[in-house]
């Protein structure tokens, strides 16, 4: 096959903006030369990849199997391009964060804004991520750096960096709202329904080991894969769930929702940073970890990450 990498670059980019238009002003070229290409390529790959539709261009069948090849190769030269950009220069380049609604959300959301405001042309791609998966692509070399709360089980050669501790509470909606009115144990809690994050995540494992230090099994009615959604369940009285406390403050001022008091203690938990010390580090990269270590203060002496 003689295409060339010009060829599926374009093709590419007007597979991602599904308009030959867009990807030439995109590209800095000519709706005509965009279109030569593409059909050069249709000739040497025999086939057509793109029907023309209303808003602009979709595409066929062959299209979008030879897009699944060429997305991943092209995104792959634009990391490294990217990453190049930024071992050269402070002031631009791409970021790749794998974060979760408790780090974000309590931790990582002032931080950002501080690396934004000193470094304005760098973009910051950031993936909501559980810490399972976090950690995964930090061992794919997907993301660059995962905040994520413990129990993380982190092995080598992913290293762990505790930054700020975090306490999960036990919360009801009105229906049992009796229940913030005095203090009981987990164990008065059994015959109660309970919403939980999905089995399957670091939360499940959690509270699944403190539920058996205190001789008992975590059987929930209901399973979420996100924060936002059980605290949803728990206003609408699916049943009583836990929530780290950051997150719920809002619902309790507002009286959506009631702590209750378990005289068994949620232990605290953390929010960390982890990284692969095998993954290349640029300037920007590091600049960021030291932000982040150092709760949003920009230090450029700082070692505590090499």
């Amino acid at each position: 096959m003689g295409a060339s990498y010009e060829y599926y670059r374009i093709f590419y980019y007007v597979s991602k903006y599904r308009n030959f238009t867009k990807a030439a002003n995109y590209l800095l070229t000519s709706q005509p030369a965009i279109t030569r290409s593409i059909q050069n390529l249709e000739n040497e790959l025999g086939c057509q990849l793109f029907v023309r539709n209303k808003r602009g261009v979709e595409l066929t069948h062959e299209g979008q199997l030879l897009f699944e090849y060429v997305s991943a190769g092209c995104e792959q030269f634009i990391r490294g391009e990217a990453k190049i950009t930024g071992a050269l220069s402070m002031q631009n380049g791409i970021i790749y964060l794998g974060v979760n609604e408790t780090s974000f959300s309590d931790y990582m959301l002032q931080i950002l804004e501080k690396f934004h405001f000193k470094y304005p042309y760098v973009k910051l791609k950031i993936l909501n991520l559980s810490t399972i998966h976090a950690l995964d692509e930090l061992l794919n070399e997907t993301i660059d750096i995962a905040i994520v709360k413990t129990p993380t089980d982190v092995m080598r050669p992913l290293k762990e960096t505790k930054l700020k501790t975090f306490q999960d509470i036990m919360v009801c909606g009105k229906a049992y709202e009796s229940l913030a009115e005095k203090k009981v144990h987990l164990k008065d809690l059994s015959n109660y329904p309970l919403v939980c994050a999905s089995k399957g995540t670091k939360t499940y494992d959690f509270l699944e080991s403190y539920y058996r230090n205190h001789n008992l099994i975590l059987m929930p009615d209901f399973e979420a894969n996100t924060f936002d959604m059980l605290l949803h369940l728990v206003q609408k009285n699916f049943g009583l769930g836990f929530i780290p406390e950051k997150i719920a403050q809002e619902a309790l001022e507002r009286g959506d929702i009631f702590k209750v008091n378990l005289l068994d203690k949620v232990p605290t938990r953390s929010i960390c940073m982890v990284l692969n010390p095998e993954h290349p580090q640029t300037k920007l990269i590091k600049e960021l970890q030291r932000m982040i270590v150092n709760g949003g203060k920009a230090d450029s002496e700082s070692n505590l990450i090499n």
